[in-house]
């Protein structure tokens, strides 16, 4: 679990651990301890504390709506935003054995927009690749286990 807390000394929001009993501002260096900072957000997502510790730190400077335009022209540029299956798929098949299969397969997957994917989803590039079903979901399966992927929600799957 991740909080978002803001720096008592120059009054910068960051992103710290939950169970952190110290913590050093990278702005102004100093060290804290975050347990006796008020929490402003908290969630299991990296990728959703980063963007709120963004929003606060932007509110802060009186400079919110020149983030928020930021982040749009950001998304724009970002490589498969849409992350389309045929694009994912595309990739994969370039990349030769099954372990750098998968790995790239998860990469892919793990970096649309929102981060997350479906037993479905993967199953389905692996088997545009040549991996028979069973094979692609016993390798989910061994990668939740392993703990190189997440379930966020029931069948929804993130990068750890």
């Amino acid at each position: 679990m991740h909080l978002v807390v803001v720096c008592p000394r120059c009054k910068g929001a960051t992103a710290v651990r939950e169970k952190q009993k110290s913590a050093t501002c990278p702005r102004c260096g100093r060290s804290y301890d975050p347990r006796r900072c008020r929490a402003y957000h908290r969630s299991e997502d990296p990728a959703e504390v980063a963007r709120v510790v963004g929003e606060m730190n932007a509110r802060l400077e009186k400079g919110f709506q020149r983030y928020q335009a930021d982040v749009r022209a950001a998304e724009g540029r970002r490589k498969d935003v849409d992350g389309d299956l045929e694009s994912v798929v595309s990739r994969v098949s370039l990349v030769r054995g099954r372990q750098r299969q998968l790995d790239e397969a998860l990469r892919l997957l793990t970096s649309r927009k929102g981060g997350t994917f479906s037993s479905d989803e993967l199953c389905d590039v692996l088997e545009s690749v040549g991996w028979p079903r069973h094979a692609a979901e016993d390798a989910l399966r061994r990668s939740v286990d392993e703990g190189i992927v997440v379930e966020r929600r029931p069948d929804r799957y993130g990068a750890v």
